[in-house]
């Protein structure tokens, strides 16, 4: 028999514990460095034309960059809608209905951007 302590213990209002928080953090410090050098490629890309930005672009050493914020920011911004929800959404249908949409609009938008920099990367 366990206490009501025991069955509790780590988890959260969505019953997996701190793991969603934890993710959520380590894409949001990983995002740091991400952003600072997308902004260095936006400064590079001030000023410059649609070809000189295809060109950079096409780069691998930018192209990964950009692919790396576009799956970061994907699965943070997931986490951080599937935390909204899980919180404030109590209808037991509406629930799983919304996390799926979520799960499949974050990763639907990573995968259209990050094809559209590896098709400029692949084929300038």
């Amino acid at each position: 028999m366990r206490s009501g302590l025991a069955r509790a213990r780590g988890l959260g209002a969505a019953g997996s514990g701190t793991e969603t928080f934890w993710r959520q953090r380590v894409t949001s410090a990983l995002g740091l460095p991400l952003v600072a050098g997308l902004l260095i490629v936006f400064w590079k890309l001030a000023g410059a034309d649609y070809a000189s930005a295809r060109l950079l672009i096409a780069n691998p050493v930018v192209a990964v960059l950009m692919v790396m914020v576009i799956v970061n920011f994907a699965v943070h911004m997931r986490l951080g809608a599937q935390v909204v929800i899980e919180d404030y959404v109590h209808r037991p249908v509406l629930k799983p209905l919304l996390l799926m949409i979520n799960t499949g609009t974050a990763y639907s938008a990573a995968i259209v951007a990050a094809l559209a920099v590896i098709r400029i990367a692949a084929f300038g």
